[in-house]
């Protein structure tokens, strides 16, 4: 497992109080990482790739 940097983005105005923000999930890949962040907060999308975190 890796941890990995998801820059969230709401994308349905009635799911939560925050626009954007950063979240660090751990999987094995960077394509897991998207899913798996944005499973954990429906009504967000991953805006650009995962990134490694150091």
């Amino acid at each position: 497992m890796k941890t990995y940097q998801v820059s969230m983005q709401r994308v349905v105005s009635s799911a939560g109080p925050r626009a954007s923000f950063i979240m660090t999930v751990q999987a094995t890949s960077s394509a897991m990482a998207k899913v798996t962040a944005e499973a954990q907060y429906p009504g967000y999308r991953c805006i650009n790739g995962p990134v490694p975190a150091r």
